[in-house]
């Protein structure tokens, strides 16, 4: 896995998707949040485009949420966690605030320890496998 210096870890919060990008110190740099409407996502989306985001999800969110699925589809890389572990670390670290969690995914590659719980999206899986 080719570790970026920058990373997008992406939270659905009550009222919308929150995304952090995550730099090469560990901390948010910048933080995105969009409302669940069609025009916001898309807005989102193509930001992420433009930026050659790689974007961090949850497998909950990847099977809820059309912004991975699109964004694959768009060329991103996609990696997910799964929920019971992500759910355990924000547990564990206390953390309940939809900006620290986004930021948490968003460092995921960085961390050896951490990178071996992510797999790419599984509709990035379907455009990999050889066709028949």
């Amino acid at each position: 896995m080719t570790v970026r210096e920058e990373n997008w870890g992406v939270w659905r919060a009550k009222r919308g998707l929150v995304v952090a990008l995550v730099g090469r110190e560990g901390r948010p740099r910048r933080v995105i949040r969009s409302a669940l409407t069609d025009d916001a996502r898309f807005g989102l989306l193509e930001y992420l485009v433009a930026a050659g985001a790689e974007l961090v999800v949850t497998d909950a969110l990847s099977r809820v949420e059309l912004l991975p699925g699109q964004a694959v589809c768009r060329g991103l890389v996609v990696w997910s966690v799964g929920d019971a572990f992500i759910g355990a670390l924000l547990a564990a670290a206390g953390i309940r605030d939809p900006v620290r969690a986004a930021a948490m995914l968003g460092r995921f590659p960085a961390i050896p320890l951490l990178r071996g719980h992510l797999h790419l999206h599984s509709r990035q899986l379907s455009l990999l496998a050889p066709s028949r």
